[in-house]
């Protein structure tokens, strides 16, 4: 597909991003507007308007979806390709639904065909790895030589713990204030997070002696003169965006495999920000955690995601049958 300057959107595809916020999914729409900037791009190289497109344009759309190349030369993942026909579904049909379009022609489109997979694809860390990266960004702050350098290595650490000690969703940890947080309870108080709201959710005492480390001794450096309600704060804004979390995670990672060579299946993952909320996931349910009770730590809406997150082994399978049934 030919790339064009970043397009203004259609005012319908504006009024679905709204919804998204006014609905608490404002995560949601930010990355629904990544995809429909791409949509809006190929509208206009068609002489297309969102509002006046056919079944037969969203299939031709589909079509050179499938036959776009990255920059590597590979073609876009069918997963890609599948999310991007379910956010364009979502939005004419909420179109078709308040009355800004009469016929919806995204309901006809069907979503590719993807190999069937058992659990989530991001790769997550093991007890060992984990307490090797929390020791590292550790490592980090008695190392540092400056005030600010020592502030920056403190939040560092006090996000990567809070991350792995409570599975908090990316955005969610980001938009953390400090009034959610109760030290002397060693809970989170969640107020809206994908649409789910009024939430308190426990999370092991030993992170929250981390972020409180960094909130009293050294978050006001970071700040500056400025005041923010927000937890994670930068040198330059008053909250830490994600690109600047998924910075500080790769270079904690990439300290962690030069300062542990006997790790020796870390420098083959591809650890993401998601990866941490697999990783809580997975620790914590191989502890003994029950399915249910994860469900709600991750605030999922159905149990049916949060199995994906928590595959079992075969041999789990037959113990479990050996020590429960009565007969076996």
């Amino acid at each position: 597909m030919t790339l064009s300057p970043p397009p203004t959107h259609h005012p319908h595809l504006l009024a679905y991003l709204a919804s998204l916020r006014a609905a608490g999914k404002a995560s949601t729409a930010r990355t629904t507007e990544g995809y429909l900037r791409q949509f809006s791009r190929w509208l206009i190289t068609e002489g297309l308007t969102a509002d006046r497109v056919t079944t037969s344009d969203l299939q031709r759309f589909q079509a050179a979806l499938h036959a776009h190349r990255t920059a590597a030369g590979q073609p876009l993942a069918s997963a890609t390709i599948a999310t991007m026909t379910a956010m364009l579904r979502s939005a004419y049909a909420w179109m078709h639904q308040t009355g800004l379009i009469l016929i919806d022609p995204a309901a006809g489109l069907s979503l590719p065909k993807q190999a069937h997979r058992a659990g989530v694809t991001a790769e997550h860390l093991s007890q060992q790895e984990s307490i090797a990266l929390l020791a590292t960004l550790n490592r980090q702050i008695s190392l540092a030589t400056f005030p600010a350098e020592q502030a920056l290595a403190s939040r560092n650490l006090a996000l990567i713990a809070l991350a792995l000690a409570s599975g908090r969703r990316c955005h969610g940890l980001l938009e953390l204030r400090l009034s959610q947080l109760d030290h002397d309870r060693h809970e989170i108080r969640i107020e809206r997070e994908k649409g789910r709201t009024g939430r308190v959710l426990p999370v092991a005492g030993w992170a929250l002696v981390v972020v409180k480390m960094y909130v009293d001794q050294h978050r006001t450096r970071l700040l500056g003169q400025r005041t923010s309600e927000s937890l994670f704060v930068s040198g330059r804004s008053s909250r830490m965006c994600y690109k600047a979390y998924a910075y500080v995670l790769d270079r904690a990672v990439a300290a962690t495999i030069a300062a542990n060579p006997d790790l020796t299946d870390l420098p083959q993952k591809r650890i993401t920000t998601h990866s941490l909320r697999v990783s809580f996931a997975t620790l914590i349910h191989a502890g003994g955690c029950d399915i249910r009770s994860l469900n709600e730590l991750l605030l999922h809406r159905s149990l049916t995601t949060t199995a994906a997150y928590t595959p079992l082994a075969v041999s789990d399978l037959r113990r479990a049958l050996l020590t429960t049934h009565p007969r076996a």
